[in-house]
């Protein structure tokens, strides 16, 4: 009886723990956390390329809708790096960001935010920011900021914006 009881305690406490580890990532993708010291480095250590960072969440509805538009880019511009930093929270890399950016076959970098609170977010990459998303920053290859677009996106929109930066 009590072996009964004990047995049913840990069925219940292993099934109200979340999984959160990597090994339940069917796609293999790994998103990890990216504070202020590696994202300052992913810009300034450009070697030439232009960077496409995209600051997007799962919960976005203009995030989602511009996002094959990304994609699609991605897969015809080799010559920029495209990067996406979700801020959606770190722990739900496997429940949503994962899922999302398999379900869009996303073939780049994507990490989600280790910067703690919204303002020290926005003011790192733009003052002027008001922290709508989504938001999409274009680097040149000396890492300088180039362009800053915010609100959802077409494709022509995001080529234009590129092809400004290399030529």
């Amino acid at each position: 009886m009590i072996m009964r009881k004990i047995s049913a305690l840990l069925l219940v406490i292993m099934l109200s723990v979340p999984a959160q580890n990597y090994s339940q990532n069917k796609s293999g993708r790994k998103v990890e956390p990216v504070g202020k010291k590696e994202l300052e480095k992913l810009i300034k250590e450009r070697n030439g390329k232009i960077l496409f960072l995209n600051l997007w969440a799962t919960w976005c509805v203009p995030c989602r809708e511009e996002f094959p538009a990304i994609v699609k880019l991605a897969g015809e511009m080799k010559n920029v790096e495209f990067v996406t930093l979700s801020i959606d929270y770190p722990d739900e890399v496997n429940s949503k960001i994962i899922p999302f950016l398999d379900s869009f076959k996303a073939d780049f970098v994507s990490y989600v935010s280790g910067i703690k609170g919204d303002e020290e977010l926005i003011n790192f990459f733009d003052k002027k920011w008001n922290g709508a998303l989504p938001a999409t920053f274009i680097y040149d290859g000396n890492g300088t900021k180039k362009a800053f677009l915010q609100g959802g996106r077409s494709y022509e929109e995001f080529k234009s914006e590129l092809e400004k930066v290399i030529n």
